[in-house]
């Protein structure tokens, strides 16, 4: 009997989630996207699918969909010079319209943009009116060789609103579709492991903000690190801002699933941390892989969750026409649901 009692609740929990889901992942009838269909058209037209609010019981949220999406945009190219390309006028002009589409029509809730210049900022809030857009300038743009700063230059002919009071030209970005609630952490990284040889150290940051996410106050991060900032420091800084609320933690890790790093990060039996990942799989068959999020043909970018307030329901990879950097589009939907009394009781990893 208690075998049966658990099969059922398994399967209520797995139709239940389907519902919400409905349809996020593959091809249905009306021909939405899914993995194996990564074209995403310039139109802003169609809305993504509605969020599902299922009214709130003894003080508790129902299950909610939350869409996300974090994108490299590899605004001011890179030292291996593989943005060219996607620095090209035409596609500097389309990149706002295209970026923007992409939000409306998932309906996303927290997107994330790493390696982004605070001229894109301006050119997104023009086409996102309505999302808060939070910024952490962490360098400044420098050419090598002279040439002034590269954000400035890039952009420069799209926005005059290149530069921030500090200076620092490139960084991180959230935009929120709920109220921003209270300061957000903006905070640059230290280096707490040992770099390869001939490897250089570059600026570091993570950026938090506390929203409303669907009916729950949450907190959504973004970071970038490299192999000279561990993902444990990340996690640390993040509980320590988060405290007890629901967390999504996006960005680029330059890691792959597999990297024994990470497992600080992945919870669901997959590591000691406390975190499912947006593309690691449904609920009930999590795994530390996932499609590929850069030209090169590696998953580094993630979309990370709490386990006690979020259950992963499916990704997809995005290439947009034309190519708008040498990383692609990672989006996904998460359910939200009540809190497990025994996951939120229990410190987390490093703290």
């Amino acid at each position: 009997m208690r075998k049966t009692g658990w099969r059922r609740r398994g399967a209520a929990l797995v139709a239940a989630t389907s519902v919400l889901v409905g349809g996020l992942t593959g091809v249905s009838s009306a021909g939405r996207p899914g993995p194996d269909r990564v074209d995403v058209r310039a139109s802003e037209g169609r809305p993504g699918p509605d969020r599902v609010d299922v009214p709130a019981s003894e003080g508790r949220p129902g299950p909610y969909r939350v869409n996300v999406l974090t994108y490299n945009v590899c605004a001011a190219n890179n030292s291996d010079n593989t943005c060219t390309e996607s620095l090209k006028p035409d596609r500097r002009r389309a990149w706002a319209g295209k970026v923007a589409a992409l939000v409306r029509q998932r309906n996303v809730d927290v997107a994330s943009f790493t390696e982004m210049c605070y001229a894109q900022v301006d050119l997104l809030q023009r086409k996102l009116p309505d999302y808060q857009m939070v910024w952490f300038g962490i360098d400044r743009a420098h050419s090598r060789g002279g040439g002034g700063d590269k954000c400035r230059r890039f952009w420069g002919d799209l926005t005059s609103r290149t530069t921030p009071p500090d200076k620092k030209t490139f960084g991180l970005a959230l935009a929120l579709k709920g109220r921003v609630l209270g300061q957000p952490l903006r905070r640059m990284l230290a280096v707490d492991a040992a770099p390869s040889p001939g490897s250089k150290v570059h600026p570091r940051g993570l950026l938090c903000a506390t929203s409303m996410v669907g009916p729950r106050r949450s907190v959504s991060c973004v970071t970038h690190i490299s192999e000279t900032e561990s993902p444990r420091q990340v996690e640390d800084l993040v509980a320590r801002y988060a405290g007890r609320n629901p967390v999504i933690l996006g960005g680029d890790f330059n890691r792959k699933p597999e990297d024994p790093q990470l497992t600080a990060v992945y919870g669901r039996g997959l590591g000691t941390g406390r975190y499912t990942e947006v593309g690691a799989g449904p609920y009930m068959a999590q795994r530390r892989t996932g499609t590929p999020t850069t030209r090169g043909g590696r998953k580094i970018d993630y979309v990370f969750a709490t386990e006690a307030d979020f259950m992963a329901a499916g990704a997809e990879v995005i290439k947009t026409r034309p190519e708008l950097s040498d990383h692609l589009v990672l989006a996904g939907t998460f359910i939200g649901k009540a809190r497990s009394p025994r996951r939120a009781a229990a410190p987390s990893p490093g703290s």
